[in-house]
C-alpha cells in the first residue's frame, strides 16, 4: 500500500502543473468572451483595411490569439465570426471568404501546436516526459517556418490576385520539402 501511495503521489506531481495551466488557458478563454473582443476586432479591422491584407491579417491575428490563449477551437470562436461578414462588406465573393477562413483555420492550429499553455502541448509533454520549455523551443521554430512560408507564398500572394490558392500550396509545399532537402540531416538508426 505504501509503493502505490508514494507512487500514486509522483504521479500527481507529474499531472498537477499541467492541470493548473489549463485550468489558466481555460480561464483566459473565458475572458476574451466577456470582454467582447469579437466585436472590438471587428470594428477596427473594418476601418480602411484593404481587401487584398485581410486573409494574410487574419491569419496573423489568429496566430498571435491562438498563441496566447493556447486553443484553436476557441481562436475560431473568436474570429471566424468576424470574418465572413468582413470578407463580404470587403467584397469578396466564396473563393475569397473561404481563402479567409482557410487563413484563420492554418492560423489557429498554429497557438495549438506551440503555445506553452495549450493542451496539445501539455499533453504532449506529460506523454513524453519533456521539459515544457524544452518542447516548446524544440517545436517553435519549425512552426514559425511553415506559418511564415504559408504567409508568404500564400495568404499575401493569394489575396494580392498573383495566383490561385492551388499554385499557393503547390509552392509552399515545394518551398518546404526544399528547405528540407537543404538543410535536413538524415537520421541514422543504431542497428
Amino acid at each position: 500500500l505504501g509503493e502505490a501511495m508514494e507512487a500514486w503521489m509522483e504521479g500527481m506531481k507529474d499531472v498537477l502543473e499541467p492541470c493548473f495551466v489549463l485550468l489558466l488557458a481555460w480561464g483566459l478563454g473565458s475572458v476574451i468572451g466577456l470582454v467582447k473582443t469579437a466585436d472590438f476586432l471587428a470594428r477596427v479591422l473594418y476601418v480602411g483595411l484593404p481587401r487584398w491584407a485581410l486573409p494574410a491579417l487574419v491569419s496573423l491575428l489568429a496566430h498571435a490569439i491562438s498563441y496566447a490563449c493556447g486553443s484553436s477551437f476557441g481562436t475560431m470562436g473568436i474570429i471566424l465570426p468576424l470574418v465572413g461578414p468582413l470578407a463580404m462588406k470587403l467584397g469578396g465573393g466564396s473563393d475569397y471568404l473561404l481563402h479567409c477562413i482557410g487563413s484563420v483555420l492554418g492560423g489557429a492550429v498554429f497557438g495549438n501546436i506551440c503555445s506553452p499553455i495549450s493542451d496539445t502541448t501539455i499533453l504532449t509533454v506529460l506523454a513524453t516526459r519533456c521539459g515544457l520549455q524544452e518542447h516548446v523551443n524544440t517545436i517553435s521554430p519549425y512552426a514559425f517556418l511553415v506559418s511564415a512560408i504559408a504567409l508568404i507564398l500564400g495568404s499575401l500572394p493569394v489575396g494580392l490576385g498573383l495566383y490561385g490558392p492551388l499554385m499557393g500550396l503547390a509552392l509552399g509545399t515545394a518551398a518546404l520539402v526544399g528547405i528540407v532537402m537543404i538543410m535536413g540531416k538524415p537520421v541514422h538508426s543504431d542497428e
